[in-house]
Order: structure tokens, then sequence, then C-alpha cells
């Protein structure tokens, strides 16, 4: 007859049933499964990506100081999106009409693209060129002229001065162009299959929003991306910035344009006198001959002072500061 079992040994055997159902595969609800494509591997990891985003940031605080400054507009270039595609998916997803700088870097073997905008370069043609930049609507030309290529040239040289710049803190990389194509398809710089790091500069100006792209295959940059994991390299980047952020918001401010307008006086008048106002009446204003003058900023009184003439020019000759409040300032 079987040997039947005890409480002890039942409970036993249940315990160790209960510890082996929680072993079993897929019962972890704390496992989480990622998607990978082998066909698209990432090449570049999380750490790097963090570390190129800090360094172009940078390049995108300087280029948004450059390009304020040589087209005399607000221009602002937003943090990059930073993408990793194959070269046939970049060139298929170009529009078919560009303004492609292909590129070398001296101390990296292959070549890379800067790519701007259609829409931005007509911008940017015509600002320089005395526009007020609304006349961006060229595209069906789909072409640019020789003059303008060379002042699009010009341009490109200066940013890729602006993206070593940003580098320098990592590398001295000496960047210079080689040639320039309006059409994607005619452009070969990698194996189609070639795994490519893409950089995507949004770019605000006057209500519009534009792109510039810099694009690199990763056999280029790969003996560079090895350097960008050393912690070192991460502090001084975040101090890097921090002294760029300061300067550039400097530089912004002090280029930014005020108006002053110097106020000889009020007088309020009636709707009706207003109507009757006619060439060669005269209105007594509320200030006296030698009373002082207002110099008004941006709205606000700033100085008083006396009108005058100098090299033949209406002048204003300022006495005194005033606070907010109209109140002279004593130094």
């Amino acid at each position: 007859m079987s040997k039947l079992l005890t409480q002890e040994e039942i409970d036993a055997l249940l315990s160790q049933e209960s510890a082996g159902d929680k072993s079993q595969p897929g019962s972890n609800p704390e496992k989480e499964v990622r998607l990978y494509d082998f066909r698209r591997p990432e090449r570049v990891n999380k750490e790097q990506i963090k570390v190129l985003r800090n360094i172009h940031e940078n390049f995108a605080r300087l280029l948004s100081t450059y390009l304020s400054n040589t087209l005399r507009t607000m221009i602002d270039v937003k943090s990059p999106v930073i993408d990793q595609v194959s070269y046939l998916e970049f060139t298929m997803s170009a529009a078919d009409f560009t303004n492609m700088f292909i590129f070398e870097i001296d101390q990296l073997d292959g070549q890379a693209l800067l790519d701007i905008d259609p829409d931005f370069t007509f911008f940017i043609i015509d600002r320089l060129f005395g526009g007020t930049g609304r006349n961006i609507s060229r595209r069906s030309e789909s072409i640019t002229t020789i003059i303008e290529n060379s002042v699009l040239r010009n341009i490109a040289d200066r940013i890729l001065v602006h993206f070593q710049e940003a580098w320098e803190q990592v590398d001295h990389l000496n960047c210079h162009i080689n040639n320039f194509e309006t059409n994607p398809q005619l452009v070969t710089i990698a194996p189609s299959s070639e795994t490519m790091l893409v950089l995507n500069f949004p770019v605000i100006a006057k209500n519009f929003e534009f792109t510039i792209l810099l694009c690199f295959p990763y056999f280029m940059v790969e003996p560079v991306l090895k350097k960008l994991l050393s912690q070192n390299y991460m502090t001084l980047l975040k101090k890097k910035s921090t002294e760029e952020d300061a300067k550039s918001i400097q530089h912004i401010i002090e280029q930014t344009k005020v108006t002053l307008e110097v106020e000889i006086g009020n007088i309020d008048i009636t709707v009706e006198e207003f109507v009757e106002l006619r060439e060669g009446m005269i209105l007594k204003l509320d200030k006296r001959v030698d009373d002082y003058l207002t110099g008004i900023v941006s709205g606000t009184g700033k100085f008083l002072g006396v009108p005058g003439r100098h090299r033949n020019k209406t002048a204003f000759k300022i006495e005194y500061l005033t606070n907010d409040e109209g109140e002279i300032i004593h130094e």
C-alpha cells in the first residue's frame, strides 16, 4: 500500500510548485521587449547622441548669431533632431530641388553634406539683395543664378567655420567645400546601405520655418565618435556651453536695435478742432521754449535734453538720465 503524505510534506510540495511557476518564461511583468530593425542598425549609441546634441546646440547658437547679423533680422536656429538612416532613405526623402554642398574634413575619410532648404536660400538671397525676405516662393524655378550661387557658397563656407568652432573642444577639424549640387539623386557620398548620421536644424525667421541639414556617413565619423564617451569631454562641453550661452546672449542684446525719439511736447484737442486743422495753423504745446525735451527709448522716457544743430543736422543733447517715473538720476 502506498505511503500517505503528511500535511507538512504536502505543504512543502505546494511551496516548491509555486516557486517553480514564478520562473516560467514570460511570467515576469517587468521584462521589456524592444524591437530592433537589423536592416537599420543604430550604430551611434545614446551617450554619443547626447554629447553630439550638446556640441551642435552650441553650433546652433553660433549659427543664430551669425545669420542674424548677416541678414539683419532675428534668426533662431533650434537644437538639432538627430537621426540614423540609410543613405538610400536619405536621398529618397530629399526634395527634387535642393542646395547640397559636398564637403570634406581633412582629419576624416569620406565626404559629408550640408543641405540648405531651398526656401531658406531664397530668403537669404532676398535679404542680402535688399529685400524683406518674403519673396521665397521661387521653388518652381528650380535654379539659382551664378551670382546667387556665389553668395550661397560664401554663406555655406561661414556655416562650416562655425561648425569647426563648435567641434574645437573635441577635435580640431578643417572643412572645405568640394562641390555644389541641386539634384540629390546625382550625389553619391556613400553606398546605399551605409548608415548616415543626419542632423536636422529647424530655422525660424520672420514667422517662416526652414531647415538646415548636416549628413555624415557613419564610417566617416566613427573615429571621432569614440572620443565622445570620455567624461572629460562631457564636463568640458557643459562648461563651454554655459560660457557660449552668455556670450551669445550678450552679443544678440548688444546688436539689437532700439528706437530713440525726442518728444517736443503735447497738446489735447477735440475731434472738432482736429478736423478743422489747416496748413499754417499754429498749435501751442505744453512745454516752454526753455524746458528740457524728453528722449524716449522704446516708449519709455530715458533722457532730458535740449535740441540743437550738429553738422547741418537736427540734434539732441542729453543733459540728464531719468528713471521710468521721469525722475532725474543723480550719479
